[in-house]
C-alpha cells in the first residue's frame, strides 16, 4: 500500500474521534432484553451472547465535560499511540489505529488495576487518573450525536470465564457497566464463546470486521472488547468527472497507479513541517483531515516526531483559503497486537506476573496477555466507512510466557559437553572463526 494512502487514513481516525463532534451508540443488556442508545441500532443479525448476558444494570454516575485537561491528555495519547505503533511496524507501513477504541478498552481494564500496575496504565493513557478518565469518557461518549447521514456508534462488552475457581468482583463489573454501558457475559470460553465474540464484533462494526479471535486459550480469564463504527457521506461528494487515474509514489520510491478524486474546497492547514486540509461530511459533525509532510523524504520522521501538542496545533490551524485537493481512493484492513507499543509507552507491569488486577479478582493472579486491535476503512467519492475493535485479553498470570532472550553464536564462543548429573565438563572448546 502506498504512502499517501497511509498518511490520509491514519490521521482520519484521529481527527474524526478527537477533534470533531460525533455520536456514539452503546449497548446495555439485562437478562433477555437488549436496549440501545443513540441512532445506530443494530441490524437483524442475532447474536447468541445478547440473550445470555448477566444482569448488571447501569446506575447513574457523575460525568465530566471534555475540558482542556481531557483534550490535552487525549491528544497526547493519540499522538503517542499512533507514532509508537507506526515505529513498531517493520514491513506493513500502511496502518490504521483508533486511539479512542484502544483508550476505552484499556480504561475499562484499568478499573481492575491496583498499585504500580494502575499508575503505569494511567500514565500511558494520557496521565489522567482512572476516576477522572471514567467520568470524562462517560460524558464524552454519550454526548456524541449520530444521524443517518453521519453515523458513529460504539459498543462495549466483557466476557469472563465460567469457572468455579474464578470469581470476578461485582464492583468491577458494575463500574464498567455504569461508566461504559458494557454488556457482561459469563461464558464457558470454548469454541462457542469464540463464535459469540466474533458475531458480536461483526454486528457492532456493520460486518466490516467479521473475526476478532481465532481461539481462547486455557489461561484466558476475561476479554474486554470495544467496537466502533463510522459511516458518513461527504457534504460535497466528488463527481465522476473529478476522478482519474494518476501516478502515486510509494514510501520506497516505487511508482504505482491510483484513482485520484479532485475538488476545490475552502480549507487549508500548514505548519513548519506539513500542509493539509479538512473536508466535511454531511451534517458537518465529522471532518476528514489529511496531512502531507513538506519534506518528501521526511515522512517517517514526521510521524515518529508527532506529539499531542503538534497534533492539536495542526488541527487548529485550519483556514478558509481556496484549496484544490487530490485524494486517492483506498480501502484496506489492518490488524496488530499493541503489547510492544504499550510497553514502549511505559505500561510494563500489566503484562507480567507482577501485575496487580485484584480489582477484577482476588482469587487468582491476573495480567494482560494481549491487546488485539483491528481496523477497516473504505474511502471513495461518496464518503467513508470505517470500523475498529480492541480486545484486552486478561489471563492467569501463571500462563504468561516471558519474552524470549536471544543468544546468537555469531562471534567467538566457548563450548562444552558436560555430565548432566554433576555439570562437570567432559569436553571444552572454542570456536573463533570459520574458513581459517
Amino acid at each position: 500500500m502506498k504512502a499517501g494512502k497511509k498518511m490520509i487514513a491514519i490521521f482520519m481516525i484521529i481527527a474524526l474521534i478527537l477533534c470533531t463532534a460525533a455520536c456514539g451508540a452503546s449497548e446495555n443488556v439485562q437478562g433477555n432484553k437488549e436496549t440501545g442508545s443513540g441512532a445506530a441500532a443494530p441490524g437483524p443479525k442475532k447474536v447468541q451472547a445478547a440473550d445470555l448476558l448477566e444482569a448488571f444494570t447501569a446506575q447513574p454516575v457523575e460525568g465530566k465535560e471534555a475540558d482542556d485537561a481531557f483534550k490535552a491528555a487525549a491528544f497526547d495519547w493519540a499522538a503517542k499511540l499512533f507514532s509508537r505503533a507506526y515505529a513498531g511496524e517493520e514491513e506493513n507501513k500502511t496502518m490504521l489505529v483508533s486511539p479512542l477504541s484502544v483508550l476505552i478498552a484499556l480504561s475499562m481494564t484499568a478499573n481492575g488495576a491496583r498499585g504500580e500496575t494502575l499508575r503505569e496504565m494511567e500514565q500511558a493513557l494520557g496521565g489522567l487518573g482512572i476516576d477522572d478518565l471514567n467520568a470524562y469518557l462517560h460524558t464524552y461518549l454519550k454526548s456524541l450525536p449520530s444521524s443517518e447521514l453521519a453515523k458513529f456508534a460504539f459498543a462495549n462488552a466483557v466476557w469472563f470465564k465460567d469457572d468455579p475457581d474464578f470469581y470476578v468482583e461485582d464492583a468491577f463489573l458494575q463500574k464498567v457497566t455504569d461508566y461504559y454501558d458494557a454488556a457482561v457475559r459469563k461464558a464457558p470460553f470454548d469454541e462457542t464463546t469464540v463464535q459469540e465474540i466474533n458475531q458480536w464484533v461483526a454486528l457492532h462494526t456493520d460486518d466490516m470486521i467479521q473475526k476478532l479471535l481465532e481461539e481462547l486459550k486455557d489461561g484466558d480469564r476475561m476479554v474486554l472488547v470495544n467496537a466502533l463504527v463510522f459511516d458518513a457521506k461527504w457534504q460535497v461528494p466528488f463527481l465522476e468527472e473529478e476522478c482519474r487515474e494518476d501516478v502515486f509514489t510509494g514510501l520506497d520510491g516505487r511508482k504505482g497507479t491510483a484513482t485520484f478524486m479532485s475538488q476545490e474546497i475552502h480549507s487549508y492547514i500548514e505548519s513548519d513541517e506539513a500542509i493539509g486540509f479538512t473536508k466535511s461530511y454531511k451534517d458537518d459533525t465529522y471532518r476528514f483531515v489529511a496531512l502531507l509532510p513538506k519534506d518528501e523524504n521526511g515522512f517517517e520522521d514526521f510521524v515518529k516526531g508527532l506529539t499531542g501538542e503538534k497534533l492539536a496545533a495542526l488541527l487548529g490551524s485550519d483556514t478558509h483559503d481556496r484549496t484544490v485537493i487530490r485524494v486517492p481512493k483506498f480501502s484496506y484492513d489492518y490488524s496488530t497486537s499493541l503489547v510492544q507499543t504499550l510497553r514502549s509507552l511505559g505500561m510494563q507491569t500489566a503484562f507480567t506476573d507482577a501485575a496487580d488486577f485484584s480489582g477484577i479478582s482476588t482469587g487468582e493472579a491476573l495480567c494482560i496477555g494481549d491487546v488485539l486491535h483491528k481496523t477497516h476503512i473504505d474511502l471513495d467519492s461518496e464518503g467513508t466507512r470505517a470500523a475498529a475493535v480492541t480486545a484486552v485479553m486478561v489471563v492467569s498470570a501463571t500462563a504468561v510466557m516471558q519474552p524470549p532472550r536471544h543468544v546468537t553464536l555469531d562471534r567467538p564462543f566457548v563450548y562444552m559437553i558436560v555430565d548432566s548429573a554433576t555439570n562437570l565438563p567432559v569436553f571444552m572448546g572454542t570456536v573463533t572463526g570459520f574458513g581459517e
